[in-house]
């Protein structure tokens, strides 16, 4: 099953990006903030275009629109209800605490989980939305273990301490997709959660990040994750 390699491989993205916080993006925020605005533009076209309508297509029909909703409030939750600061980026703020790292990490676990149910949720289609879902996850997967590694950087866990983060994201990841594929829950409702993680990681998360840089970087970095996905979309095999 493809789940088998393509669910690994969005969890070394969560490492690639933790990797590149510590060893070359440290103070260098803008480049995190443009692949911010890919990430969003292809999240922002994959659901709108595909996931939200196969959502409905699939059995429970316009019930599994509240799946997006319930997804997209809960992952406002996890993020802001369970963790005492948090936004994606290069954190700079040092607040002394390592419960702050902590909880952040126990924050983002939670959705690194629901990544890797959609991972699989998506692949059980019969359609190409698992490749285009994957892509999507892969790309916004790398700035957050780069959020989390400048986490506990600036908390003082130390570069170790920072990869070893990004890496209980990525195994958290591959937790969800084994769960999904043993416990095969429905296709519609997991799908609608789907479509409500991705909407509020690439309106909440990611674009006010691409926005903080000036001029027009931060269209052209919007724009070319959206022509990713259309190039992506039409070279793809898509049937039911």
């Amino acid at each position: 099953m493809a789940v088998y390699w393509l669910a690994p491989l969005a969890s070394l993205a969560t490492l690639l990006g933790g990797w590149g916080v510590v060893r070359f993006l440290q103070g260098r925020a803008q480049f995190m903030r443009l692949l911010s605005g890919v990430a969003a533009g292809y999240l922002l076209s994959v659901t709108l275009v595909r996931i939200i309508p196969e959502s409905i297509e699939a059995r429970g029909g316009e019930t599994n629109a509240l799946w997006v909703l319930g997804g997209y409030l809960l992952v406002h939750v996890m993020e802001h209800g369970i963790t005492l600061h948090f936004h994606y980026g290069e954190e700079t703020h040092i607040h002394g605490s390592p419960l702050t790292g902590i909880m952040a990490l126990v924050g983002l676990s939670l959705h690194s989980l629901m990544d890797g149910v959609a991972i699989a949720a998506a692949l059980s289609t019969h359609s190409n939305l698992g490749p285009l879902v994957v892509m999507g996850i892969l790309f916004h997967r790398i700035p957050e273990g780069g959020t989390i590694a400048s986490i506990f950087l600036v908390n003082g866990f130390g570069n170790r301490g920072a990869l070893m983060a990004a890496g209980t994201l990525a195994l958290a990841a591959l937790v969800g997709s084994a769960g999904q594929s043993l416990l095969q829950l429905p296709i519609g409702p997991m799908l609608g959660l789907t479509a409500g993680l991705t909407l509020y990681v690439a309106s909440s998360d990611l674009l006010p990040e691409v926005q903080k840089v000036s001029g027009f970087r931060s269209t052209v970095a919007l724009l070319s994750g959206v022509g990713i996905f259309l190039v992506s979309a039409r070279l793809l095999p898509h049937s039911h």
